[in-house]
């Protein structure tokens, strides 16, 4: 399903990436759900523990996916949107040229460290066994989600809106279908779900490879010559997303840590679920993310800010719906997303409604930040892009995490995320208005 990007009506190409990030998006996490939920329940509150643990390592495979991948396909759609093929073709052969050498590089740091980061990510005792029996069971796929998530991406810049989505799909559906088959059918537990998880994705990326080799691929692999220059570009642009990426992984890793130190497993395993729970609606909210990026990236490659602005209401717009129906769920239903991923106890249900309700509390206001940094991330706004990703991922979090249970207890440690949400919409709205006033910077708009 192609569409076209700068032309095509805005409310219909809209709603139609939207749909697609959308569907790709609520089936990756699904299957995600349903590794944590196969995990939790054959080996209770320490299988969910294990996950968080391995959350930081998720955290690193996407964050060099998304450097080259966004970094890439918005300099491709903005040359593009110039009118500039060869530019355009340049920027896409160094971006996976680039993935593959980090991929490699990825690949090789997990099979010899892989015990020592998951300790360093608070793993002891059963929790470490089973976070590393996971890992073991999928090394072989690791390159897999880096390439899938950067080619996904230039798929979705060219128009392709269909592809990435089938792959997503059928590597979800194979994945949920072997999670259940091997984890308990087989009994393989744990390791069933890794080998399901590197199995699902494979296939999710050769499918996502595909596209490259049909006639609906509008760029190919070409002679660069300005290599340095046409990387720096690539990483300045992605480096944001490289940001959020990998600075969700550092404060899961930092949030891991001070639970492990001073709370209980009941503690850590609730906090494994909410971690979990609130990835998969952040990934929904990258669905908007992901639909707006092409369109906005093309069009102010373009010149053309009416396209810009247009597309910017339908995200907000989108941002808002999702907003309010995500955190009604998690403040109305928390003891139920409890039992759905794991088999609570006593010790879990006195404490996990609390915190997952306390967590979900930065639902409210994680859209906004995230429309107005792909509006930065597209309009090649580099400094600002950074500097929210810096704050939201890293800065206010870990700060909070840090400080808040030192000045009011450690019950107040679930605030730190929502907190540090709020402070980061105030920063990127100002300078959104800021930016938005300033007319002959932003195709006077």
């Amino acid at each position: 399903m192609k569409v076209d990007l700068l032309n095509g009506k805005l409310n219909k190409t809209y709603f139609t990436m939207l749909f697609s990030a959308i569907a790709s998006t609520i089936v990756s996490t699904i299957y995600s759900t349903v590794d944590m939920i196969c995990v939790g329940h054959y080996a209770g509150p320490d299988g969910a523990a294990s996950i968080a643990c391995i959350n930081p390592l998720w955290a690193l495979m996407f964050a060099f996916g998304v450097l080259t991948g966004v970094g890439g396909a918005v300099m491709m759609s903005n040359r593009r949107g110039a009118g500039n093929e060869k530019a355009a073709n340049e920027y896409f052969t160094v971006a996976v040229v680039t993935c593959l050498i980090l991929s490699a590089l990825l690949v090789t740091v997990y099979s010899i460290f892989l015990e020592p980061l998951l300790v360093l990510f608070g793993g002891k005792g059963n929790v470490l066994k089973l976070s590393v029996e996971y890992m073991r069971a999928m090394l072989f796929s690791v390159p897999t989600f880096t390439l899938c998530a950067c080619f996904a991406t230039f798929a979705r810049n060219d128009g392709e809106a269909l592809i990435p989505t089938v792959a997503t799909v059928v590597g979800g559906i194979l994945n949920i279908f072997l999670d259940i088959f091997l984890v308990f059918t087989c009994d393989m537990g744990v390791k069933g779900a890794g080998l399901a998880t590197g199995i699902g994705q494979a296939v999710a990326f050769l499918i996502v490879l595909s596209y490259f080799f049909t006639k609906k691929c509008n760029f190919k692999l070409t002679k660069v010559e300005k290599i340095p220059e046409i990387l720096f570009k690539i990483a300045t642009v992605g480096l944001a997303a490289f940001v959020i990426e990998i600075t969700s992984g550092v404060t899961s890793a930092v949030h891991n840590i001070v639970i492990t130190e001073n709370l209980t497993n009941a503690h850590f395993a609730v906090y494994g679920t909410a971690s979990t729970l609130m990835i998969m609606f952040y990934c929904l909210y990258n669905g908007i993310g992901t639909a707006m990026q092409p369109l906005v990236a093309t069009a102010f490659g373009a010149g053309n800010s009416e396209r810009v602005k247009g597309t910017l209401r339908l995200a907000f717009l989108s941002a808002g719906v999702m907003s309010l129906l995500f955190f009604s769920v998690c403040q109305a239903f928390p003891e139920t997303i409890l039992r759905i991923y794991m088999e609570v106890n006593d010790e879990v249900l006195a404490v996990g409604p609390r915190i997952v309700r306390l967590y979900s509390i930065s639902l409210l206001v994680v859209g906004i930040c995230m429309v107005c940094n792909y509006y930065f991330q597209s309009t090649l706004l580099r400094v600002a892009c950074v500097l929210i990703s810096v704050l939201r991922g890293l800065v206010f979090p870990v700060l909070l995490v840090l400080t808040l249970p030192l000045a009011f207890g450690y019950d107040y440690i679930w605030l730190a995320t929502p907190i540090g949400e709020i402070l980061t919409m105030g920063v990127a709205l100002a300078i959104f208005v800021r930016a938005r006033r300033k007319r002959t910077a932003l195709l006077n708009m």
